[in-house]
């Protein structure tokens, strides 16, 4: 079971070593998993009990030798967050609020608590019990039914470390291959200010710069969750914390745990073309949302990168056309890179789609077999 919801650090809890101006994060792994095993079983046990047990537990505990003070407070903050956070009781501040009026009125309080808890469908002494059991240190721990993981609370400690390291960045630069999508347009929604560079023909470099003129922008720190997604990337920030200052380098392969998993197809026609293609060429490399490619039309994210064995990648991009508008932009894409395939429903072409030799036409299906075919065309 994943600790989804997952937060950065706060600036006291970042633990790294300065190293050849690097700022190398100390990640959790599988040595950690003996002593996580226990902070584990230990949270379990308080399993219906106050949050506030939680937080006197570990406000002046003794750090486990085998972790070690900072690496065990970074567990124990990032599992807390999660146990809270989950813990999410019924607001009871309205109910407050009328007892409150009826105190103030001069009602008595077994009266008070009588008449709230006829209105709420309880009764007087559980409401008075549980009154205040909606505030953060009440809430009361709930355990899930599947068992943590020592892996999973690790993984976990490692985003939320690398998300706070990263809150410091003043320059970040992602290079990024396959899986691109998702990463990019989410920087979009959260009003980053990003700029796009192809690196090669399957690849996108995304930079994005600290602004000092505008001190409420987001910082790329969400972005992490969604590089374990991609095919392969690597992430270079500069950052100051503290008094260290140097790069933060996180790459492919590094123990960090994935955010929620994007829609990996965007319809069942790209669905069944991945496979069929995979089938009938198994010596051609097929690479899902390779990079993204700069049109008139804007940002465009082609469909795949279709290589045959010693020749040069070839984008692809299957035009559903569900909105029929949507095709000039579509279109745009033959005009912004040399080497692209566009498969266009049959009925949709006109006679200068038909004309260029880059264009597959289909009706149900795109044949794996058609698209080939117009690569090496295009190729000679």
């Amino acid at each position: 079971m994943p600790i989804d919801g997952v937060r950065q650090l706060p600036t006291r809890l970042l633990s790294f070593t300065s190293a050849d101006g690097e700022l190398v994060p100390r990640w959790l792994g599988d040595r950690d998993r003996p002593w996580l095993r226990d902070l584990l079983e230990h949270a379990q046990a308080l399993d219906g009990q106050p949050f506030a047990m939680w937080q006197r537990r570990w406000a002046n505990g003794e750090a486990d030798p085998r972790a070690g003070s900072k690496r065990q407070r970074i567990a124990v903050h990032v599992l807390g967050r999660w146990l809270r956070d989950r813990s999410k009781p019924k607001d009871l501040s309205h109910v407050r609020r009328e007892l409150f009026a009826q105190q103030a009125a001069g009602v008595d309080r077994e009266r008070a608590l009588r008449a709230a808890a006829e209105r709420h469908g309880t009764t007087a002494e559980l409401l008075a019990r549980g009154l205040y059991d909606d505030l953060p240190e009440r809430r009361p721990i709930r355990w899930p039914a599947t068992p943590l993981d020592p892996g999973a609370l690790a993984a976990a400690a490692n985003l939320a470390l690398a998300q706070g390291m990263l809150h410091h960045a003043e320059h970040v630069r992602i290079d990024v291959r396959g899986g691109s999508r998702a990463l990019l347009r989410t920087a979009w929604l959260l009003g980053m200010r990003v700029e796009l560079q192809p690196r090669g023909a399957d690849a996108t470099r995304a930079t994005w710069r600290s602004d000092p003129t505008q001190p409420r922008q987001r910082a790329p720190t969400s972005l992490v969750a969604l590089l374990p997604w991609t095919n392969r990337y690597r992430l270079r920030a500069r950052c100051t914390i503290a008094r260290s200052r140097g790069d933060l380098v996180l790459a492919t392969g590094d123990p960090l745990q994935p955010g929620p998993e994007p829609r990996r197809y965007d319809s069942a026609l790209e669905r069944r073309f991945a496979r069929e293609f995979t089938a009938t060429h198994p010596d051609w490399k097929l690479l899902r949302e390779p990079c993204a490619v700069a049109t008139a039309h804007g940002v465009a994210f082609p469909d795949f990168s279709l290589q045959a064995p010693g020749g040069e990648p070839w984008l692809c991009e299957i035009a559903g056309l569900r909105d029929p508008s949507a095709l000039a932009a579509k279109r745009a894409l033959l005009t912004a890179h040399p080497r692209v395939v566009l498969c266009v429903p049959r009925a949709a072409i006109d006679d200068a789609l038909r004309a260029d030799r880059r264009v597959v036409p289909f009706a149900r299906r795109v044949d794996p077999l058609a698209v080939a075919a117009a690569i090496e065309r295009a190729s000679r």
